[in-house]
């Protein structure tokens, strides 16, 4: 029998990728779901599903306490995402003391590097988190300190996640097919990394096989389009027109959020590709603009049907 692997976010845009990924590979994976018709979608691909809320420890830690790993990605939405965050570490460190649990992988993201301007960060940048998540890097400091009971602790910073039919730019697709445009915050001149949602599965997995001790990992490709290169490639992809959102008027909207996509970033994932063999697959989002609209218009049908 493989590990047996704990996962919260189990049915959500990045966790599902991630349990299809550890799955396939021979995990035991229980995943946390708050909605029972999720837990029935988790058991067709060979999840075990518990159907429970990160609010209510009594409803998933006695299964997490016997678990080898947990896999935290769930960021709960509503006015304070933070509590119930550190609700899971709070958890997680119950079942390091006082469970099985020896391998914790903790979700971040490159939102915590802030503006970037024309430096390529790493790990080892000091964090000058967006707003939006300036309770992040004190969680990730939490997370690694359970280094001290002899647990393997990885933090994982995903940069902008795509593929499939979620996300921000699962959101542009959708929005180019309904109203032929495809919306940018600000003037596009802003960098973001990318990710594929596979690679990133990908990566999870090799963090539990390989990390050890206590350490962060970026997950990015090696491109850094401006936002408005991304629209403008969805736009010709789908026949559509990108079209820019006033940045007062996106803030005034979108608040922290909005601010936070407006951040201009470069980072590197040079650490990942060492400490743990990870090679992107997809790394280009520009260059495979028109397959990832074939695929999001496949998964759409196959929701749909």
């Amino acid at each position: 029998m493989g590990m047996r692997v704990f996962l919260t976010g189990a049915t959500g845009y990045l966790g599902a990728a991630i349990a299809a990924r550890l799955v396939k590979t021979g995990y035991e994976v229980h995943g946390l779901t708050r909605r029972k018709e999720r837990a029935d979608a988790l058991s067709a691909f060979g999840v075990r599903p518990l159907v429970g809320d990160l609010n209510e420890l009594e409803s998933f830690l006695s299964d997490l306490k016997n678990c080898d790993a947990v896999v935290h990605v769930a960021l709960e939405p509503g006015a304070n995402p933070a509590r119930c965050d550190q609700i899971a570490l709070e958890a997680i460190k119950a079942s390091v003391v006082d469970g099985r649990v020896r391998h914790v992988i903790y979700t971040s993201g490159v939102w915590v590097h802030g503006n970037t301007g024309d430096r390529v960060e790493d790990e080892s940048a000091e964090p000058q988190p967006a707003e939006i998540v300036a309770w992040r890097p004190a969680h990730e400091d939490a997370a690694l300190d359970l280094v001290e009971h002899e647990v393997h602790v990885a933090v994982l910073r995903p940069a902008m996640v795509y593929g499939g039919t979620g996300g921000i730019f699962g959101d542009w697709f959708r929005e180019a097919r309904e109203k032929k445009t495809v919306t940018y915050v600000g003037d596009g001149s802003q960098h973001w990394n990318m990710v594929h949602r596979d690679d990133v599965a990908e990566g999870y997995r090799l963090a539990l096989e390989h990390a050890r001790g206590a350490q962060r990992y970026i997950f990015a490709d090696e491109t850094r389009f401006t936002v408005r290169e991304m629209a403008e490639a969805v736009a010709r992809a789908t026949g559509a027109e990108a079209r820019p959102w006033d940045r007062e008027q996106a803030l005034e909207k979108l608040g922290l959020y909005g601010a936070a996509l407006l951040l201009d970033q470069r980072v590197t994932a040079a650490r990942a590709r060492r400490a743990l063999g990870w090679v992107p697959r997809h790394a280009n989002f520009v260059a495979e603009v028109e397959d990832l609209h074939r695929d999001w218009l496949a998964g759409e049908k196959a929701t749909v049907g």
